[in-house]
């Protein structure tokens, strides 16, 4: 879907625009980490704290299963791994379509219970 920025949405595709760059930058971050054995102490490129699900990956270099993650593994963890990811995003993105679709729906549903009450004053007062 694309929103002209011009529209009074645009902002939101702006923050989703955002957001996604932010997630990317925040993965790359994370994968050179890893590849660097972790080092860094889990903190971002501008010195401070990491926070949210990834720091506790980076910062000790394990995966949810426990296991050591880039260093030595198969390629069917690697793998597993992989897809699991790409599921989860998949999933968290379509959670956050039904939420912005279910949100876009009850604006229009108001907007249109306020035009239809709006217009039935002026009926009234004619």
């Amino acid at each position: 879907m694309h929103i002209h920025p011009s529209s009074p949405n645009s902002s939101q595709s702006e923050d989703d625009a955002a957001t996604k760059i932010q997630a990317g930058f925040r993965g790359y971050r994370v994968r050179q980490q890893l590849r660097q054995g972790g080092k860094g102490g889990g903190t971002m490129a501008n010195g401070g704290p990491m926070t949210g699900s990834a720091s506790g990956a980076a910062v000790s270099g394990r995966n949810a299963t426990g296991a050591v993650a880039g260093s030595s593994g198969t390629v069917e963890d690697k793998s597993a791994t992989k897809i699991q990811a790409n599921v989860r995003g998949f999933l968290a993105r379509k959670k956050q379509k039904m939420a912005s679709d279910a949100a876009t729906k009850i604006q229009a549903s108001f907007r249109g219970f306020k035009t239809r009450k709006e217009l039935k004053t002026i009926k009234k007062d004619k």
